[in-house]
């Protein structure tokens, strides 16, 4: 077998995560047949389910399958993707979101199709899953929605041929069966909550996604919070719904919103439901959400030519420019 490290070098990696070492260690090929996964009729089944008919996409993703079925290390990456996405049961997903990636990434070898092959691969996994949850057909075809965003969410934003590792997490997220979306929000069921939010609140939590993409009206985000309860009652009847909290991380819950927005602002309005408990200093969030820019380790961002279409974009980059710090808020609901 080849060497984590030499898989890593192998598609432009600087550094082995450490899941990888894990996964190495425990990980065996002959659970999943890798031949059904690289069968262009499989796929063709997949991407129908999933309702996605780009032909540039599907064309790219036919060429990536062939590339990697002559291709042992690939396969092998596959593969690992795969395990650590939808077989480990001790998180080593959530290593994904630390993940050192550089400009070197895929240019070698492979090409951003091969996380999306991984986490496509989950089809049958997810169709499982919404089963076992009793997911209605509202909540089915959120689902399918949602993953077909994420395959073509960082070819808008990053110009890419694929998706990104933190796309590519954040899709399995639904696979298995962990998010569902009511109306304006996303609702999480966490493995586990920060001890912040546990010892200023008891009860049984669920983390709430704000999705981008349409602005956060708050007569929206009521109704979904309101209509979440009973959704929550059915597709995870393990919660006692009587307990029920919801908390949420996000640049959305920054006390320099206080400073920048209209006080009449959705966004502030969103930020005022929540007891805010926390503040953590972090650009990379207002770089990624607000101005679609991924700064990666060790990469300096030239703050001078960040976007201006925003009153929101025009203010932080002033913050930015002037080195102020920026923060994101740890936050639960206040009463609902």
């Amino acid at each position: 077998m080849n060497s984590v490290e030499a898989l890593a070098e192998y598609i432009g990696l600087d550094k082995v995560p450490k899941s990888w070492y894990e996964a190495f260690k425990n990980m065996n090929m002959e659970e999943i047949s890798l031949e059904k996964l690289l069968d262009k009729r499989y796929f063709s089944n997949i991407l129908e389910f999933y309702r996605i008919d780009d032909e540039e996409f599907k064309t790219n993703l036919f060429e990536t399958i062939d590339l990697i079925k002559k291709d042992k290390k690939l396969q092998l990456i596959l593969y690992l993707f795969y395990y650590i996405l939808f077989i480990d049961r001790t998180g080593l997903y959530k290593d994904i979101w630390n993940w050192e990636i550089s400009n070197n990434l895929f240019k070698n070898a492979g090409s951003y199709m091969v996380p999306v092959i991984a986490l496509l691969s989950g089809c049958e996994i997810h169709k499982n899953n919404m089963v076992k949850r009793n997911f209605d057909k509202e909540q089915i075809e959120e689902q399918i929605k949602n993953i077909k965003d994420c395959c073509f969410l960082d070819k808008k934003r990053f110009n890419i041929d694929g998706i990104g590792f933190r796309q590519m997490v954040w899709g399995s997220y639904f696979i298995n069966g962990k998010i569902i979306q009511v109306g304006r929000l996303q609702y999480e069921y966490p493995d586990e909550i920060p001890n912040e939010v546990s010892k200023y609140k008891e009860g049984n939590y669920m983390y709430i996604h704000i999705p981008r993409g349409s602005k956060l009206n708050i007569e929206q985000v009521n109704d979904s919070v309101c209509k979440s309860r009973n959704k929550i009652k059915i597709f995870y009847p393990e919660i006692d719904i009587s307990k029920l909290q919801y908390y949420t991380e996000s640049w959305l819950l920054s006390n320099e919103l206080d400073d920048i927005l209209d006080k009449e602002s959705n966004i502030l309005k969103f930020k005022d439901k929540f007891d805010i408990i926390k503040q953590t200093e972090n650009d990379k969030e207002f770089l990624n959400f607000v101005f679609q820019e991924i700064q990666e380790k060790g990469e300096k961002i030239n703050y001078n030519f960040l976007k201006e279409d925003t009153k929101l974009q025009k203010e932080l980059k002033k913050y930015l420019i002037n080195n102020k710090k920026l923060h994101i808020g740890l936050g639960v609901l206040k009463n609902n």
